[in-house]
């Protein structure tokens, strides 16, 4: 190999490395912004309409609402910058037509379009509440029962099952290229079930851990920056 061809290639190395710590560090943010928007949002359950209007007519409730709403979409919007960045890892693995690199980029997509829809179902309350600009009143306790339910369905429902799609393909690229390590195809593939099985059983308790885990493991692995295969180098 020339100079110049060592001399290029050292410069391709290290700026593949930098890519992919910054995919590792939008997965760390995506992971801090989904669980805190989650956590910090306690809407009461099973509560009566008056309960439910007091609670909403709470000004800091609002506000926490619509905090909550943001940080579903800055979450979305970092999971967007993860998962080109580890698109790009798993191309230059899989070469040829990258049709499962191409199926975990839609699995993300599809995911982080419905994150968007919930992040809205969270906020827009308070929003319209608390806006300068539209100032409306609380709506009926009917709405302001069902609306939130919009998130937790399409969420729990075609976003989470959406995730577990692309957890599972990049786990199965892994296997196939050993782009990355072993444990986290194993750690993948189960998030994958786990996700999937508490999809099917309204459990977005279990599904959303599940998907963080993954989502912070697979930043590590980012971060690491381990070579690639022989073939795909």
């Amino acid at each position: 190999m020339s100079a110049t061809a060592t001399v290029e290639t050292g410069k391709a190395l290290a700026k593949g490395t930098a890519g992919s710590r910054i995919g590792a560090l939008a997965g760390l943010a995506f992971a801090f912004c989904f669980f805190l928007g989650v956590a910090m949002l306690n809407i009461p359950e099973s509560a009566a309409d008056e309960e439910l209007v007091a609670w909403w007519s709470d000004s800091g409730n609002q506000t926490t609402a619509v905090v909550s709403m943001y940080l579903f979409v800055l979450a979305g919007l970092c999971f967007l910058v993860f998962l080109v960045k580890l698109r790009s890892r798993l191309l230059a693995a899989e070469g040829g037509t990258g049709e499962l690199t191409a199926l975990v980029l839609a699995g993300g997509i599809v995911f982080v379009s419905m994150l968007f829809v919930a992040a809205a179902s969270r906020g827009v309350i308070g929003f319209a509440v608390k806006s300068p600009v539209n100032d409306e009143s609380l709506p009926g306790p009917d709405t302001l029962r069902y609306l939130p339910q919009i998130g937790y369905a399409i969420t729990g429902t075609g976003g989470l099952l959406a995730a577990a799609l692309t957890m599972a393909a990049t786990s199965w690229l892994i296997v196939r290229t050993s782009v990355f390590g072993r444990w986290l195809a194993w750690i993948g593939a189960v998030a994958a079930v786990l996700v999937v099985v508490a999809s099917a059983l309204l459990a977005g308790a279990l599904a959303i851990p599940a998907l963080l885990v993954w989502a912070l493991a697979t930043s590590v692995a980012l971060w690491r920056g381990q070579a690639l295969p022989a073939h795909a180098a």
